[in-house]
């Protein structure tokens, strides 16, 4: 796995490009900073996948903990969180999968997103060389880890 950190053009955000083995094939994903937390409860849109296969979207308001949480396996899709900004009506992605792949998701669902949750909602996502690497042992560790220590590493799998 390889993170790679990125500065804001304008501003000071922080995002990152991630490159990760996944059944041999390196797969690269995008994180976005729009300032969201883990705790906050948001109004948001979510897509799903039923179980007939179709896509479905749904609404309401709560925390990016309890939507990373709350579905079965592969079955979240995408998830936008409506603006903070005053008068704003427009709605975030906050994490959006292709192929039950993430293609882009925000720094504060990698800052808490453990590796339980990523075995039981995200499975192709699972990295075991990199959890070994950056010394994780229960599914209560976090799976991403963005500190400064954990940037910029390059794991070569023999």
């Amino acid at each position: 796995m390889y993170i790679k950190e990125h500065k804001g053009i304008l501003d000071d955000t922080t995002v990152y490009s991630i490159e990760q083995n996944i059944n041999g094939k390196m797969h690269k994903f995008h994180t976005s900073e729009y300032g969201f937390k883990w705790d906050v409860e948001y109004d948001y849109r979510v897509i799903t996948k039923c179980q007939a296969g179709f896509m479905t979207i749904s609404d309401g308001k709560s925390t990016l903990k309890a939507l990373v949480n709350r579905y079965k396996k592969n079955a979240l899709q995408t998830i936008e969180l409506k603006s903070t900004h005053p008068g704003s009506d427009t709605y975030l992605t906050a994490l959006a999968l292709k192929a039950n792949k993430f293609v882009t998701v925000a720094n504060c669902i990698l800052d808490n997103i453990t590796i339980g949750t990523i075995h039981s909602s995200f499975p192709k996502m699972a990295d075991h060389g990199h959890w070994k690497s950056i010394g994780s042992k229960t599914w209560a560790d976090n799976a991403y880890r963005l500190e400064d220590s954990f940037k910029h590493i390059t794991l070569v799998e023999a």
